[in-house]
């Protein structure tokens, strides 16, 4: 039987104002109510407060920015800026079961430019009502996968960091220099330049050359506008990641992309900047945006090839372990999408 969301809870509801006269950044003993806002990082915790609005077990689903993300909260707490607050009632369903429900929870047209996940959007939603015992059993089945996603992800991120501690550990932190390295302007190293527009309408979406915007490859198209390789980052958008590529490619113009690597390796030169940290060099505060002429004439490590072709083929040895780990991740991702289709689509 499929019902609507809101015949299986207590209350649905969006969190309201941070209250400023009676908040910390940090647990203390006046303040140890947590406050949690509309966010993933730290599973939105904003704080502390000394009171509760939500005493009962309940689930909330981020309304804004990380729109989607889901959290059963077992514990009192204050929720802020629109963070939407789902009460189950338990005789009817079970949070683990309501939990992936709302996981797949869509936000609908707002009237407004900036998406947003609303409290009649999740009312509007409705679920297959199943016995509680069956309820408990598809739950399991997807925490099952859930965690395998999750035991993925985070070898793949050791994998990462394996990576970057052989660097500072061959050539130093770019920053600090502590191995006294010679050094040289970043231009003389790497030579960055602003991308190229290629509307979405314009792309040969079966091609084979791969389209890097600011988080990655996003598209790919039939003409590479770059031949032989290079290294990406973002210039507006998702600042930071830096990506590389031993084949043609078609930078956008939300990126930066080496116009001259000075024959230098494109794997050394893509953790280089990485750990050089181009996010200090961000301009503007509504649109942040990095502009090349912000750290061009930096001093940077300057180190022989020989050198960085040695950490480029640790690299490619790291990069053989990451391919199978992603390898199962998506299979598992796809197998864990297939299910919340089955059952909450």
């Amino acid at each position: 039987m499929r019902v609507k969301l809101e015949e299986v809870c207590k209350r649905i509801y969006a969190g309201g104002d941070v209250p400023k006269d009676r908040y910390s950044e940090v647990i203390t003993d006046e303040y140890s109510i947590p406050i949690y806002a509309n966010a993933e990082k730290d599973e939105g915790l904003y704080g502390y407060t000394d009171e509760a609005r939500e005493k009962e077990l309940s689930i909330t689903v981020a309304a804004r920015g990380t729109i989607g993300y889901t959290a059963i909260r077992r514990t009192p707490f204050l929720p802020v800026v629109r963070l939407i607050t789902v009460v189950p009632d338990l005789s009817k369903v079970s949070e683990r079961y309501l939990f992936y429900a709302l996981k797949n929870c869509k936000p609908q047209s707002s009237g407004t430019s900036i998406p947003q996940l609303t409290v009649p959007d999740i009312k509007k939603n409705r679920i297959n009502l199943l016995d509680i015992n069956e309820q408990e059993l598809i739950a399991d089945r997807l925490d099952k996968l859930n965690e395998i996603i999750k035991l993925r992800k985070e070898e793949l991120f050791k994998l990462d960091e394996l990576i970057q501690a052989r660097f500072v550990e061959l050539f130093g932190d770019p920053i600090k220099n502590p191995q006294n390295r010679k050094t040289t302007e970043f231009v003389n190293v790497v030579k960055m330049q602003r991308g190229f527009d290629l509307p979405v309408q314009d792309r040969q979406q079966d091609g084979e050359i791969p389209v890097y915007g600011s988080n990655g490859v996003l598209d790919h198209h039939d003409i590479a506008k770059i031949q032989g390789g290079g290294v990406i980052t973002g210039r507006s958008g998702t600042i930071g990641k830096v990506f590389y590529t031993e084949g043609d490619y078609w930078p956008l113009n939300t990126t930066l992309f080496s116009v001259d690597t000075h024959g230098n390796n494109v794997v050394y030169l893509a953790y280089l900047l990485e750990l050089f940290d181009l996010t200090r060099f961000v301009e503007g505060t509504g649109v942040p945006t990095l502009n090349r002429n912000m750290f061009h004439n930096k001093s940077i490590i300057d180190v022989d090839l020989a050198e960085q072709k040695v950490f480029a083929e640790f690299v490619k040895q790291v990069d053989k372990s990451k391919v199978a780990v992603q390898k199962s991740l998506d299979e598992t991702q796809k197998l864990f999408d297939s299910l919340m289709q089955e059952y909450f689509g």
